[in-house]
């Protein structure tokens, strides 16, 4: 077996591909744009000049200026964890509530800048307000940009969430929508060569997710993920073990039905890869796995889908 087949089925990052023999992977793990330093400084001084002049809009009122930094299918997700897709009903949103800020002093504050890959920014900052009466107050929040040609756009937003102290865990209110995956299921396959077992780790803290992959000739590639709160970010994320040394760490989001998964890691020998996965939940006892834009070492590979059913059914 060459040594590209033997990455492409030990890569962790899309487990479900492996047990049918797609060759799989995940984007560069550097978490920057580029190797070139140059590169990365003009990316981040670009990422928040975007930063000041949307502060600046803000502070004018100006909508149009405003909604010129969101990208058409950009969503937005309050406190409660009330999500608004599309720029139009996020425009909406502004004109209540720019009124309240007319006069106001606006200022942004960086706090970190990861860039997963060139054209893809995770932004944790604070917006400052300081009202005509002297009123100041601070929201933390966590962007992501996209690069879309010369330009910097948002396509995400989440406010990060007050306190809970009615639930197990802070983590467990942000990741409540995910727990339609707890339990047991097997790809809808004749032979039924991957299983996944899911269950929440104490007080809710963690989602975990244990893969178990039959493999021809070989002993079967277990994969442990862990999905949870990153209360830094404001994010949703996962980190993946694989049997055979590999590991990765990917962002989640949130996509009407969907989990949109933006994976990178590194191989058992060092190589890197990337991809987005896909988990679409179809009903209570059935969700669709894709993982598309997937490479190994910059070698782009196939798209993927695999079907799972619920092995006992919710009735």
């Amino acid at each position: 077996m060459s040594l590209r087949k033997y990455r492409a089925r030990g890569v962790v990052f899309v487990v479900v591909a492996a047990a049918i023999g797609i060759a799989a992977a995940v984007r560069p793990a550097a978490g920057q744009p580029g190797g070139d330093p140059k590169t990365r400084a003009s990316a981040e001084a670009e990422v928040r000049k975007a930063n000041s002049d949307y502060a600046t809009a803000l502070a004018a009122g100006d909508l149009d200026g405003i909604m010129a930094f969101w990208s058409p299918d950009a969503d937005y997700i309050d406190e409660s964890g009330k999500q608004t897709q599309g720029s139009d009903k996020i425009a909406a949103l502004f004109r209540k509530s720019l009124p309240e800020m007319k006069g106001s002093k606006v200022s942004i504050r960086v706090q970190s800048l990861k860039f997963l890959r060139p054209e893809i920014c995770l932004e944790d900052g604070t917006v400052d307000r300081t009202a005509p009466t002297g009123t100041k107050e601070s929201n933390r929040f966590a962007i992501v940009w996209t690069r879309t040609g010369d330009k910097w756009l948002i396509s995400s937003v989440r406010d990060l969430p007050t306190e809970a102290t009615d639930l197990p865990s802070v983590a467990a209110a942000q990741l409540n929508d995910l727990g339609w995956l707890v339990g047991e299921w097997a790809d809808d396959s004749p032979k039924g060569e991957v299983n996944v077992k899911v269950t929440w780790a104490t007080n809710k803290a963690f989602l975990l997710m244990d893969y178990a992959i039959k493999r021809p000739d070989a002993d079967p590639l277990e994969v442990s993920v862990r999905v949870g709160w990153d209360a830094r970010t404001g994010r949703i994320r996962s980190w993946v073990f694989d049997s055979t040394g590999g590991f990765a760490e990917a962002y989640w989001r949130k996509d009407g039905k969907r989990w949109i998964v933006a994976t990178s890691g590194v191989l058992p020998d060092g190589g890197t890869g990337g991809a987005t996965n896909v988990y679409e939940f179809v009903d209570e006892n059935t969700f669709v796995w894709r993982s598309t834009e997937r490479d190994v070492d910059g070698q782009p590979l196939p798209d993927a889908e695999v079907k799972f059913v619920r092995k006992s059914e919710k009735k």
